[in-house]
């Protein structure tokens, strides 16, 4: 009796093709995250550098390339931080400007009026308590 030998196996198994298809989309992820980088990288530093120049403005601008034509700046106020956008198919106004007391951009519906009369105020500076260090002085002189 001729004993046959088993057929050897040709190519490679299933965890072979597993790993090379886990290999090819690690690959694929780095090279989108660089890409990105390449691409967007000097645009978000741009946008970086516009909001810790005037956060007020910068809000308005990308809240309009985010829009995708639909916003449009119908008034600005450098001086004051407040600018109005107006939405191109209803007409609506919507005003982003600068509030003092909470230190960040704020939105209302309307133009420049309906800016409410307290936002532009500067928030009152907090008290703090004496140090131990300055009431034992007190202590001292007395």
């Amino acid at each position: 009796m001729d004993s046959v030998p088993p057929p050897q196996k040709k190519g490679l198994g299933v965890l072979g093709w597993l790993g090379i298809g886990c290999g090819g989309l690690v690959v694929l992820i780095v090279i989108v995250v660089v890409a990105g980088g390449v691409f967007f990288g000097p645009k978000l530093k741009q946008l970086g550098q516009d909001f810790q120049k005037n956060p007020t403005r910068a809000t308005a601008t990308t809240a309009m390339s985010a829009s995708m034509g639909q916003l449009e700046m119908v008034a600005e106020d450098d001086e004051n931080k407040r600018y109005t956008l107006r939405q191109k198919g209803t007409g609506k106004l919507t005003t982003i400007y600068w509030d003092a007391k909470q230190q960040k951009p704020m939105t209302v519906e309307g133009d420049f009026s309906a800016i409410p009369a307290d936002a532009n105020a500067p928030a009152e500076p907090k008290e703090s308590e004496p140090k131990e260090s300055d009431q034992k002085e007190k202590d001292k002189d007395k």
